[in-house]
């Protein structure tokens, strides 16, 4: 009777240390709670492993975390430092410090990787080439973005795209060839079916909205 009742006892206890008292467990809920309070606790710690260990993945994850809370320029000088030998022709590394360089507007860089990436699949129809689009925008470059803009605007495909073409038209004092584009646009949502238009809702919206503003125009 006694293995009976302690037994079950004895398991409960193993299972509590494993699962929640365990060294390791306790380790990262003490890392969460100092990523929660301490300010730049996850950067410092990166920071760290890359003075210790000056890997290419080590300064990938630090650019990533500063990227995430808007250090640019840090996020940017470490994407450079990667941007040499086997990964000098990296089209995501690239597409990485297009975003940032857009970001912290510095449109002449931008516009260098983008043209380096301009027959790259996966810059084909990303956000990164939209920036490159509005980067050339903002040097003046207005028909080379256009052309860009252009090269996104599929039927039926790449809404967020094609409604940023939208708005560069607004801003280019295109705005018939805008309205224009935006009818194209409502006669697309009107063909999908329920479920593409609930998983479009946002653009949907986004477009309606627009339309609706460029009607005033």
């Amino acid at each position: 009777m006694f293995l009976i009742f302690i037994l079950p006892f004895v398991g409960s206890l193993i299972y509590l240390y494993v699962h929640f008292y365990s060294k390791k467990n306790i380790t990262r809920v003490a890392e969460g709670v100092k990523g929660t309070f301490v300010k730049n606790y996850t950067i410092n710690k990166l920071e760290k492993e890359l003075e210790f260990s000056n890997t290419f993945a080590n300064k990938m994850e630090l650019a990533e975390e500063h990227s995430r809370v808007g250090n640019f320029d840090r996020a940017i000088e470490l994407y450079e430092s990667c941007n040499t030998g086997l990964h000098s022709d990296d089209p995501g590394l690239a597409m990485k410090l297009i975003k940032n360089q857009y970001l912290n507007e510095n449109h002449e860089e931008v516009v260098k990787y983008g043209r380096q990436l301009s027959k790259v699949k996966e810059f084909a129809h990303s956000n990164e080439k939209r920036a490159y689009a509005w980067s050339l925008f903002r040097l003046g470059k207005t028909d080379e973005s256009q052309g860009v803009f252009e090269e996104m605007d599929l039927q039926f495909a790449n809404y967020q795209n094609r409604l940023e073409y939208v708005y560069f038209l607004e801003e280019a004092n295109k705005v018939d060839q805008a309205k224009e584009k935006l009818d194209t646009l409502l006669r697309e949502v009107d063909t999908m079916d329920s479920y593409e238009k609930g998983i479009n809702k946002a653009i949907i919206r986004e477009i309606k909205n627009q339309y609706n503003h460029l009607k005033k125009a």
